[in-house]
Protein backbone atom coordinates (compact mmCIF):
# COMPACT_ATOMS: atom_id res chain seq x y z
CA UNK A 1 0.00 0.00 0.00
CA UNK A 2 1.19 3.45 -1.01
CA UNK A 3 1.90 5.81 2.10
CA UNK A 4 -1.47 8.56 2.08
CA UNK A 5 -0.70 12.41 1.75
CA UNK A 6 -1.85 13.30 5.10
CA UNK A 7 -0.04 10.97 7.30
CA UNK A 8 3.80 11.29 7.90
CA UNK A 9 6.62 9.18 7.57
CA UNK A 10 7.21 8.32 11.17
CA UNK A 11 3.43 7.60 11.89
CA UNK A 12 3.65 5.43 8.46
CA UNK A 13 6.29 3.54 9.57
CA UNK A 14 4.45 3.27 13.06
CA UNK A 15 1.43 1.96 11.35
CA UNK A 16 3.46 -0.67 8.72
CA UNK A 17 4.70 -1.77 12.20
CA UNK A 18 1.64 -2.59 13.74
CA UNK A 19 -0.74 -3.66 10.95
CA UNK A 20 -1.06 -6.17 8.42
CA UNK A 21 -1.84 -4.81 4.97
CA UNK A 22 -5.80 -5.74 5.09
CA UNK A 23 -6.07 -3.82 8.40
CA UNK A 24 -3.86 -1.09 7.51
CA UNK A 25 -6.51 -0.18 4.62
CA UNK A 26 -9.20 -0.06 6.67
CA UNK A 27 -7.41 2.09 9.31
CA UNK A 28 -5.95 4.35 6.98
CA UNK A 29 -9.46 5.13 5.71
CA UNK A 30 -10.73 5.43 9.68
CA UNK A 31 -7.74 8.32 9.96
CA UNK A 32 -9.37 9.78 6.19
CA UNK A 33 -12.42 10.30 8.18
CA UNK A 34 -11.12 11.76 11.67
CA UNK A 35 -9.82 8.89 13.43
CA UNK A 36 -7.37 9.63 15.63
CA UNK A 37 -4.22 8.51 14.45
CA UNK A 38 -2.16 8.56 17.98
CA UNK A 39 -5.16 6.07 19.03
CA UNK A 40 -4.23 3.81 15.78
CA UNK A 41 -0.86 3.96 16.36
CA UNK A 42 -1.35 3.01 20.33
CA UNK A 43 1.13 5.77 21.61
CA UNK A 44 2.10 9.68 21.24
CA UNK A 45 5.55 11.23 22.17
CA UNK A 46 5.08 13.46 25.13
CA UNK A 47 8.11 15.51 26.05
CA UNK A 48 10.29 12.86 26.02
CA UNK A 49 7.82 10.47 27.30
CA UNK A 50 6.52 7.31 25.14
CA UNK A 51 2.83 7.68 26.38
CA UNK A 52 0.67 4.70 25.25
CA UNK A 53 -3.34 6.35 24.62
CA UNK A 54 -6.71 4.11 24.49
CA UNK A 55 -10.15 5.34 24.15
CA UNK A 56 -9.89 4.87 27.67
CA UNK A 57 -7.48 8.29 27.69
CA UNK A 58 -7.41 11.72 26.37
CA UNK A 59 -4.38 12.43 23.71
CA UNK A 60 -2.17 14.41 25.13
CA UNK A 61 -1.70 17.86 23.34
CA UNK A 62 0.92 20.57 22.87
CA UNK A 63 -0.59 22.96 25.16
CA UNK A 64 -0.52 19.92 27.91
CA UNK A 65 3.00 19.83 26.96
CA UNK A 66 3.52 23.58 27.42
CA UNK A 67 2.06 23.58 30.78
CA UNK A 68 4.93 21.06 32.06
CA UNK A 69 7.32 22.83 30.79
CA UNK A 70 5.83 26.03 32.61
CA UNK A 71 5.52 24.15 35.42
CA UNK A 72 9.22 22.64 35.45
CA UNK A 73 10.68 26.52 35.07
CA UNK A 74 8.62 27.61 38.24
CA UNK A 75 9.57 24.35 40.17
CA UNK A 76 12.99 24.99 39.57
CA UNK A 77 12.95 28.90 40.48
CA UNK A 78 11.02 28.19 43.87
CA UNK A 79 13.57 25.04 44.68
CA UNK A 80 10.82 22.90 45.03
CA UNK A 81 12.38 20.15 42.99
CA UNK A 82 12.36 17.56 46.07
CA UNK A 83 8.69 18.45 46.75
CA UNK A 84 5.95 16.18 46.21
CA UNK A 85 3.82 16.71 43.17
CA UNK A 86 0.24 15.85 43.03
CA UNK A 87 -1.73 15.35 39.37
CA UNK A 88 -5.12 15.24 39.72
CA UNK A 89 -7.93 13.93 36.56
CA UNK A 90 -4.29 12.59 35.40
CA UNK A 91 -6.11 10.43 32.67
CA UNK A 92 -3.15 8.58 30.90
CA UNK A 93 -0.41 9.82 33.62
CA UNK A 94 1.77 11.94 31.23
CA UNK A 95 1.98 15.05 33.17
CA UNK A 96 2.74 12.96 36.62
CA UNK A 97 5.55 10.75 34.70
CA UNK A 98 7.00 13.86 32.93
CA UNK A 99 7.03 16.02 35.87
CA UNK A 100 8.90 12.50 38.08
CA UNK A 101 11.65 12.32 35.31
CA UNK A 102 12.34 16.05 35.46
CA UNK A 103 12.25 15.50 39.34
CA UNK A 104 13.46 12.28 40.46
CA UNK A 105 13.43 13.24 43.73
CA UNK A 106 10.12 14.32 44.00
CA UNK A 107 7.13 11.71 45.09
CA UNK A 108 4.14 12.13 42.42
CA UNK A 109 0.73 10.99 42.93
CA UNK A 110 -1.61 11.06 39.76
CA UNK A 111 -5.69 10.70 40.85
CA UNK A 112 -8.17 9.73 38.86
CA UNK A 113 -11.99 8.31 38.92
CA UNK A 114 -11.56 6.00 35.31
CA UNK A 115 -10.06 2.42 36.75
CA UNK A 116 -9.28 2.30 33.18
CA UNK A 117 -7.61 5.28 32.88
CA UNK A 118 -5.41 4.77 35.80
CA UNK A 119 -4.94 1.47 34.07
CA UNK A 120 -3.14 2.95 31.07
CA UNK A 121 -1.37 5.25 33.30
CA UNK A 122 0.47 2.48 35.87
CA UNK A 123 1.36 0.85 32.14
CA UNK A 124 2.86 3.99 30.76
CA UNK A 125 4.71 4.93 34.48
CA UNK A 126 6.28 0.95 34.44
CA UNK A 127 6.99 2.23 30.42
CA UNK A 128 8.84 5.11 31.06
CA UNK A 129 10.76 3.93 34.03
CA UNK A 130 9.75 5.54 36.82
CA UNK A 131 7.27 5.23 40.07
CA UNK A 132 4.09 7.09 40.72
CA UNK A 133 1.49 6.37 42.67
CA UNK A 134 -1.96 6.29 41.05
CA UNK A 135 -4.86 6.41 43.57
CA UNK A 136 -9.04 5.78 42.53
CA UNK A 137 -10.13 9.29 43.37
CA UNK A 138 -12.92 11.17 42.13
CA UNK A 139 -12.13 15.07 42.20
CA UNK A 140 -15.56 16.17 42.54
CA UNK A 141 -16.03 14.85 45.94
CA UNK A 142 -14.08 15.41 49.32
CA UNK A 143 -11.27 13.54 48.26
CA UNK A 144 -8.56 12.39 51.37
CA UNK A 145 -4.89 11.85 50.85
CA UNK A 146 -2.50 11.37 53.71
CA UNK A 147 0.33 13.83 52.57
CA UNK A 148 0.67 17.55 51.68
CA UNK A 149 1.93 18.72 48.18
CA UNK A 150 4.31 21.32 46.96
CA UNK A 151 2.96 21.25 43.98
CA UNK A 152 -0.79 20.72 42.81
CA UNK A 153 -1.41 20.14 38.86
CA UNK A 154 -4.06 19.31 36.39
CA UNK A 155 -6.05 19.45 33.36
CA UNK A 156 -9.26 18.47 33.99
CA UNK A 157 -12.79 18.13 31.87
CA UNK A 158 -13.74 21.59 31.08
CA UNK A 159 -14.55 21.68 27.75
CA UNK A 160 -18.56 23.64 27.80
CA UNK A 161 -21.70 21.35 26.44
CA UNK A 162 -22.32 23.03 22.59
CA UNK A 163 -18.72 24.95 22.85
CA UNK A 164 -17.04 23.25 19.28
CA UNK A 165 -14.11 21.10 19.17
CA UNK A 166 -12.21 19.10 16.78
CA UNK A 167 -14.07 16.01 15.18
CA UNK A 168 -11.54 13.82 16.57
CA UNK A 169 -12.45 14.15 19.83
CA UNK A 170 -15.64 12.17 19.31
CA UNK A 171 -13.81 8.92 19.92
CA UNK A 172 -11.84 10.07 23.27
CA UNK A 173 -13.79 9.82 26.46
CA UNK A 174 -16.25 12.23 26.77
CA UNK A 175 -15.76 12.22 30.86
CA UNK A 176 -12.85 13.04 30.63
CA UNK A 177 -13.94 16.52 28.02
CA UNK A 178 -17.01 17.62 29.28
CA UNK A 179 -17.25 18.73 33.20
CA UNK A 180 -21.27 19.21 32.70
CA UNK A 181 -23.64 21.88 33.29
CA UNK A 182 -21.23 24.26 35.55
CA UNK A 183 -17.73 24.21 33.20
CA UNK A 184 -15.45 25.16 36.03
CA UNK A 185 -16.87 23.06 38.98
CA UNK A 186 -13.67 20.66 38.77
CA UNK A 187 -11.06 24.10 39.27
CA UNK A 188 -13.74 25.16 42.13
CA UNK A 189 -13.47 21.52 43.70
CA UNK A 190 -9.76 21.40 42.88
CA UNK A 191 -9.43 25.21 44.87
CA UNK A 192 -11.31 24.18 48.01
CA UNK A 193 -9.80 20.78 48.49
CA UNK A 194 -6.11 22.52 47.98
CA UNK A 195 -5.59 24.17 50.94
CA UNK A 196 -5.71 21.35 53.05
CA UNK A 197 -3.53 19.35 51.22
CA UNK A 198 -0.90 21.90 49.93
CA UNK A 199 2.34 23.38 52.08
CA UNK A 200 2.28 26.91 53.01
CA UNK A 201 4.69 27.23 49.87
CA UNK A 202 3.20 26.13 46.88
CA UNK A 203 1.73 26.15 43.35
CA UNK A 204 -1.34 24.94 41.72
CA UNK A 205 -1.02 25.02 38.32
CA UNK A 206 -4.11 24.11 35.50
CA UNK A 207 -4.56 24.03 31.91
CA UNK A 208 -7.89 25.83 31.13
CA UNK A 209 -10.22 26.48 28.70
CA UNK A 210 -9.83 29.71 26.91
CA UNK A 211 -12.70 31.82 28.50
CA UNK A 212 -12.51 30.45 31.96
CA UNK A 213 -9.74 32.50 32.74
CA UNK A 214 -11.53 35.24 34.73
CA UNK A 215 -14.05 32.72 36.47
CA UNK A 216 -11.28 30.68 37.95
CA UNK A 217 -9.00 33.62 38.58
CA UNK A 218 -12.13 35.28 40.53
CA UNK A 219 -12.45 31.92 42.43
CA UNK A 220 -8.96 31.73 43.36
CA UNK A 221 -8.91 34.78 44.90
CA UNK A 222 -11.35 34.31 47.43
CA UNK A 223 -10.14 31.41 48.55
CA UNK A 224 -6.34 32.33 48.21
CA UNK A 225 -6.29 35.74 49.31
CA UNK A 226 -2.94 36.74 50.06
CA UNK A 227 -1.47 33.96 46.67
CA UNK A 228 -0.74 35.35 43.27
CA UNK A 229 -2.40 34.37 40.20
CA UNK A 230 -1.20 34.31 37.16
CA UNK A 231 -2.73 33.59 33.82
CA UNK A 232 -0.54 32.38 30.68
CA UNK A 233 -1.32 31.92 26.99
CA UNK A 234 -0.67 29.23 25.02
CA UNK A 235 1.00 29.19 21.41
CA UNK A 236 -1.99 30.23 19.68
CA UNK A 237 -2.06 33.11 22.37
CA UNK A 238 -5.46 32.01 24.09
CA UNK A 239 -5.22 32.19 28.05
CA UNK A 240 -4.60 28.69 28.99
CA UNK A 241 -2.95 27.82 31.54
CA UNK A 242 -3.44 29.28 35.13
CA UNK A 243 -0.56 29.57 38.20
CA UNK A 244 -1.13 29.92 41.92
CA UNK A 245 1.59 31.11 43.44
CA UNK A 246 1.60 30.77 47.89
CA UNK A 247 4.74 31.90 49.17
CA UNK A 248 6.44 31.92 45.65
CA UNK A 249 8.15 33.68 42.97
Amino acid sequence: MIKPSFISDVDWKCLQKKYDEKRLQKIVKRIETDYPIQYAIGNVEFLNCTIDVSKSVLIPRFETELLVDKLKDIINKNELQNGPILDLCTGSGCIAIALKKAFSNSSVVGVDKSLRALMVARKNAKKNNVKVKFLKKDVLKKFKIKQKFSVIVSNPPYVKIGEMVSENTKYEPKMALYPGEDDIIFYKKIIDNAREITYKKSIIAFEIGAAQSQDICKYAADRFQNSRIVVEKDYNGFERFIFIFNNCE
